[in-house]
């Protein structure tokens, strides 16, 4: 039984004493007010129970009303007997919260029928997609129904990353309640396997390489760079799809401070999947795991590698050195070089009264601060520009005008196009074709503050919504490139968010077109998205494991230096 549950019934079994003590004190002392000391019982009982009210406490909720009838009478005697009644009522909670199956039992079946049901009814990219949504609740369906029936918070978010996986989009994802986050973090660090000392990284030539190894393998011959040919006698890229959770879209919390610890996608360009696509191998085995890797003299190796904890660790350290960005705060500026600065941005968000309005015009007190930041650098003999957006979470697209109207040539530029609401089926209106009927472009203009200067921006494949928007923008721009191991996250709609008792859900609810009409930028059954096209991809080779697991350096901020050089 649940302790806060236990304090409540003993709280008003208490209460139930003072009941009957008070029935004797105020044949003392006469007074009318003593009635009211009935009243708070049944409110107390409700309240009290800080995980809400439950079935199973109904003896509960039955003995706080007897005991309440108590201010209806003027009769001690009987008061005494109610308050009595009403305590032994109560008393009752123990065995049947003890012997209830169903005790504070969570409602994740309901709460999947429920969330589910408000995705297939608003998600904008069904057909975009070829979503079956018929096909995706055969699947699941059962798999929740045995969920809330065990009660498992750990299946339950392994569950969701795998159903939110399926939609191959970086806008829905699951947010489970915090109640349960070690269970939760012990399921996702289990799925992902054990660690045997080193990951695994797809290079930009098809083969896999060791990233992030444990000096302990040096015995072996394996250090970072070294070529993996098989895992257990598979291609690690094979290994991988095995992987619980390969196709996920999950988020582990750390179980102390409950911050983000690790997110892992499923990716809704394939370009980007196939980057990571060596990455879950590496917590694939069982004790042991014979590693198949090409020596530094050139000889084909074996080792068989023992388990030394969880993966979850590793993979964590790998993603952060991958992800890495400028180590500065949101619209932070750091100067690189006596002709280069760089500003990083981190979310599409500078204030919340700016963030809320849907105007260009509502971000004029930023581009002023930028504005002033370049024209000062200008003044120092700063001439060109990088634009860090690795790992952006998005935000407003009039906040991507304000910050690319810097930059961007003189004259009106394109940024997209809104769809138009169909107010009496209060949906977005359609064509007869099917396709989204256009509404309003929305444009900016450029004020080119470099002159001749150049801009480069960095991006990840968690360069994502308002960021893969900024990135479209920028690779349009002749003064402007876009470099990264990777393109962008792909995802560009507008969102919502469903909540339940269990979790949240938040998905593509909000069409965004782009000039001929086509959805913007998300990529469809063909998992290409329309942004990323232009982005320059840095080989991700020797030379990048090098300088970012041996040597701890920034290779694509480095690279882009080299770039304005």
């Amino acid at each position: 039984m649940k302790t806060w549950d236990i304090i409540a019934v003993l709280v008003c079994i208490a209460y139930c004493g003072v009941l009957i003590w008070l029935t004797f004190h105020s044949e003392k002392v006469k007074s009318v007010k003593w009635k009211l000391f009935w009243l708070p019982l049944p409110v107390a009982a409700l309240v009290i129970t800080k995980q809400g009210p439950d079935w199973a406490l109904l003896p509960l909720y039955i003995g706080a009303a007897v005991a309440m009838c108590g201010f209806f009478t003027e009769k001690n005697r009987l008061k005494r007997i109610l308050a009595l009644a009403g305590a032994a009522c109560m008393a009752l909670s123990f065995p049947t919260c003890m012997l209830s199956p169903r005790y504070r039992a969570k409602p994740y079946y309901r709460d999947f029928k429920e969330l589910f049901g408000c995705m297939r009814e608003h998600y904008v990219l069904t057909e975009h997609k070829g979503i079956d949504w018929d096909a995706l609740y055969d699947k699941y369906e059962p798999q929740f129904k045995e969920i809330d029936r065990s009660q498992d918070a750990g299946a339950n978010a392994l569950a969701w990353g795998a159903l939110c996986g399926e939609f191959r989009d970086g806008h829905v994802s699951y947010t489970c309640d915090y109640s349960d986050v070690d269970a939760q973090n012990k399921a996702i660090s289990d799925a992902l396997g054990n660690d045997y000392g080193l990951a695994v990284m797809r290079c930009s030539d098809g083969s896999f390489a060791a990233v992030d190894v444990d000096d302990s393998l040096g015995k072996y011959g394996i250090h970072n760079g070294t070529i993996i040919k098989a895992w257990d006698g598979k291609s690690p890229d094979e290994v991988s799809k095995t992987s619980p959770v390969y196709g996920s879209c999950l988020l582990t919390y750390d179980k102390d401070e409950k911050e983000l610890m690790l997110h892992l996608e499923s990716f809704p360009d394939i370009d980007n999947e196939v980057f990571y696509s060596g990455l879950l191998c590496a917590g694939i085995g069982g004790d042991t795991v014979e590693v198949t890797f090409i020596a530094d003299d050139g000889s084909e190796q074996v080792a068989a590698l023992p388990k030394t904890g969880g993966y979850h660790v590793r993979l964590r350290e790998t993603m952060d050195i991958l992800h890495q960005g400028v180590n500065v705060g949101n619209l932070q500026w750091k100067k690189l070089s006596d002709t280069v600065a760089c500003l990083r941005i981190k979310g599409m968000s500078y204030d919340s009264k700016s963030y809320s309005s849907a105007d260009d015009s509502a971000y004029d007190e930023m581009k002023d601060e930028i504005r002033e930041t370049i024209l000062r650098y200008q003044s120092e003999g700063v001439t060109d520009v990088i634009i860090d957006l690795r790992d952006n979470s998005g935000g407003s697209p009039h906040m991507v005008n304000g910050i690319v109207s810097m930059f961007a040539p003189k004259g009106e530029h394109y940024c997209l196009t809104n769809c138009e609401w169909d107010d009496e089926n209060k949906c977005w209106a359609r064509n007869e074709d099917g396709s989204y009927v256009r509404g309003n472009d929305i444009t900016f203009n450029g004020e080119q503050l470099l002159g001749d200067g150049r801009v480069i921006v960095i991006v990840n494949a968690n360069s994502v919504s308002a960021a893969d928007l900024m990135t479209k923008e920028m690779e349009s721009l002749d003064n402007a490139e876009v470099i990264g191991f990777t393109g962008p996250n792909g995802s560009c709609q507008a969102i919502g968010m469903e909540d339940a008792e269990t979790g949240s859900l938040c998905f593509s609810n909000c069409v965004v077109l782009d000039k001929d009409g086509s959805v913007m930028i998300d990529s469809g059954s063909d998992r290409q998205s329309s942004d990323g096209d232009g982005v320059k991809l840095i080989p991700f080779d020797s030379a990048a494991i090098r300088a970012l697991f041996d040597d701890g350096e920034d290779y694509l901020l480095d690279t882009a230096l080299d770039m304005l050089k």
